[in-house]
């Protein structure tokens, strides 16, 4: 692995440090979606939701979590690059995410999440988002997000 400079390191952890305010604000699907690059693959298959396509499919999943949820929280933890060279990186991080449906059923998730990215115009941006379960996934995970 080439040296990662420091910039470039809290760069990349920004970017999922981002991802999580994103997704944890739960209203702005644009700026969500603006972290990642136009051809990205989200495959959240490990945990029982779908791998999704390109930026329409991410618009659709995303545009229904934040219509069923009241409440997001995820915790990083334990952030690790993996590999580094120029304008490619992958990175991952242990994860917990807690949250409230608005019919008040609760999902709380022990996940590690793995980010391929690339650097575009000066900018890092994830191409390809696996999350995998890091303890078994609750039942409410799929009654919440399961039809998409």
């Amino acid at each position: 692995m080439t040296q990662c400079p420091q910039e470039e390191r809290i760069a990349l952890q920004d970017l999922m440090t981002d991802y999580c305010y994103a997704v944890d604000a739960l209203d702005d699907v644009e700026a969500l979606l603006d972290l990642f690059t136009e051809d990205a693959v989200l495959d959240f298959s490990d945990i029982g939701l779908p791998a999704m396509h390109g930026r329409d499919a991410h618009r659709a999943f995303y545009t229904g979590v934040f219509a069923d949820m009241s409440h997001h929280t995820h915790y990083i933890s334990n952030f690790r690059l993996v590999s580094y060279d120029a304008g490619k990186a992958v990175m991952r991080s242990y994860v917990q995410g807690l949250g409230r449906s608005k019919d008040g059923n609760e999902v709380l998730v022990h996940v590690r999440y793995r980010m391929d990215c690339v650097k575009q115009a000066g900018e890092w941006k994830c191409q390809t988002y696996y999350i995998y379960a890091g303890m078994p996934m609750p039942g409410s995970l799929a009654e919440i997000h399961g039809e998409r």
